[in-house]
């Protein structure tokens, strides 16, 4: 054979095998294919809760939960259990919308989140509305709906008079 027809017929036979070995490509359909929306989060609780009051300081470890039931129990992550009436947790949900709690933004977070400070984390229940806001202790141009809705919170969770 001639010298010069080896290397033609080794490149050729080298092409042949590198194309056994090429990637195949995918061709993307004409039609783009239809979206489907992805549905919001459906939040978590038990049956018949009004309200979740989470409080934590991460400088403490602190890590704090009531559940307000709306027969009147209260329970704590700690495992403590207390009870009000219903009719008060009928008021609380009551005093929140009239606050303005439902119309309240998810956050109100300040952009310097120094120092040591409550993170508190609020969820009411009201018939089939439910809401979750996220502050910071002494957040500077807190709503005043929600000083309000600390203030009841808190008075229903901490006021030594509850049944």
């Amino acid at each position: 054979m001639n010298i010069k027809v080896v290397p033609v017929l080794l490149g050729i036979v080298i092409l042949i095998l590198l194309a056994g070995c090429s990637i195949e490509t995918a061709y993307a359909p004409e039609n783009e294919a239809a979206k489907t929306p992805t549905p919001a989060p459906t939040p978590t609780f038990t049956p018949n809760t009004a309200v979740i009051f989470k409080r934590s300081d991460s400088l403490t470890d602190l890590n704090e939960e009531w559940i307000i039931f709306t027969d009147g129990r209260i329970e704590a992550n700690s495992g403590d259990t207390s009870q009000i009436s219903a009719e008060k947790v009928s008021q609380l949900l009551n005093s929140l919308e009239s606050a303005g709690f439902f119309d309240l933004d998810d956050s109100y977070l300040p952009e310097d989140s120094c120092c040591d400070r409550f993170l508190y984390e609020i969820m009411a229940v009201n018939n089939t509305t439910f809401h979750t806001v996220t502050t910071l202790e002494d957040t500077p141009d807190m709503p005043e709906a929600l000083q309000q809705t600390l203030r009841l919170i808190q008075i229903t969770l901490f006021d030594n008079n509850n049944e």
